[in-house]
């Protein structure tokens, strides 16, 4: 069934079988066995060159872009942190920031880790009730046994609705303390038991990087994320408490959106110089629980098994908004598009991806 027609500035970041995020719904049981993706807690070896990428497939791409109807934005495609493909369409160019979506939700991701690295936060063990002290008195009886990490896999068990009357983007935005309105949510699973996706939970992360640093989210992230990438100075909106919004909202230019990618290809460093622990992005890119449509699910990334013709990690966002990482590949690409029309964009990103961007890497086929 279709999603209802997305509220002005609401997310909904997406699985279908054949296509992009599109219309995330339902739940899915956690199941050891759909384990098939491993991390990226070694860069490994990545031998650049034009002797390892066919330049005539991705003109054949952009050739493909061009002479079919499409709601792309932009295209980029980098292997070994060499730019082979940039392209904007739509009115968009280089320097126009871009609405990521749900992305927003591996930015944040990285932040947790780098807290961790600083002593800000123990771990991902720690409950809630110790992270977030000042709703400790919302988190009883089941709910006090919700911890970062059970944020971090969609799993806390927390009931979050995207689309309807009354849905919680509706909510959280006219809420003045958007963490006891997540918090205040009851739960329908226990925590830990079963993946549900829920954007409040990623807006939870953002509130720890608040309470824990002493500053906004976004001026955390330009201190120790987006300054050291050298990322333009961006739009990060914040709810009404002043919280930036953890899950979604984030606009970026895509040629700082693909910066995430390389960072996480290269195992959490920038330019040899260490952004985030090498341990964190393995977990982030690794398997954690199953997301009940095929594939799985690390922290905050979507992990890629039944869609791509190889192995991918992906902050992605609704609309297209995905910056897919393939390690074994050494390839990052970015996609950007119209929020407007997500079936579109799901189609056109698999087959770009699927059809030209894999099989211009020496030794992948190249589909007809």
């Amino acid at each position: 069934m279709r999603p209802l027609p997305i509220p002005a500035g609401v997310t909904r970041p997406a699985l279908l079988a054949l296509a992009c995020l599109v219309a995330a719904c339902g739940s899915g049981a956690l199941d050891d066995d759909d384990s098939t993706a491993s991390g990226f807690d070694d860069p490994g070896s990545c031998d650049p060159g034009h002797d390892h990428i066919d330049e005539a497939v991705l003109t054949d791409a952009l050739a493909w872009l061009e002479s079919n109807p499409t709601w792309q934005d932009s295209v980029l495609v980098q292997h070994c942190g060499e730019r082979y493909v940039e392209r904007y369409y739509g009115g968009y160019d280089a320097t126009t920031p871009h609405d990521l979506q749900s992305a927003t939700k591996t930015f944040s991701a990285v932040l947790i880790g780098i807290a961790i690295d600083q002593g800000l936060i123990d771990g991902v063990t720690q409950p809630l009730t110790e992270l977030l002290p000042d709703h400790a008195h919302l988190l009883t009886g089941d709910k006090a046994l919700i911890s970062l990490e059970h944020l971090l896999t969609m799993t806390s068990g927390l009931r979050w609705v995207d689309f309807g009357v009354g849905n919680s983007f509706d909510r959280i935005a006219a809420a003045d303390d958007s963490i006891a309105f997540v918090l205040g949510e009851p739960l329908e699973t226990l925590p830990g038991e079963v993946f549900h996706y829920n954007t409040g939970s990623s807006h939870l992360l953002s509130a720890i990087i608040d309470h824990h640093s002493g500053v906004t989210t976004a001026e955390y992230a330009e201190q120790h994320l987006f300054g050291p990438l050298d990322i333009a100075p961006i739009d990060w909106p914040a709810l009404a408490d002043g919280i930036n919004q953890g899950g979604w909202g984030l606009h970026m230019r895509p040629s700082d959106f693909i910066k995430l990618g390389q960072l996480l290809l290269d195992g959490g460093a920038w330019q040899d110089q260490r952004v985030v622990d090498a341990a964190w992005v393995d977990a982030m890119t690794s398997f954690q629980v199953s997301n009940g449509m095929g594939g799985g699910y690390g922290y905050q990334m979507w992990l890629e098994t039944n869609i791509f013709d190889a192995d991918v990690a992906g902050a992605r966002g609704y609309g297209g908004q995905d910056c897919l990482v393939f390690d074994e590949l050494g390839m990052v690409v970015v996609f950007t598009g119209d929020i407007l029309h997500p079936y579109e964009m799901a189609d056109d990103v698999v087959t770009v991806t699927n059809d030209f961007v894999i099989p211009s890497h020496v030794g992948q086929p190249h589909l007809e």
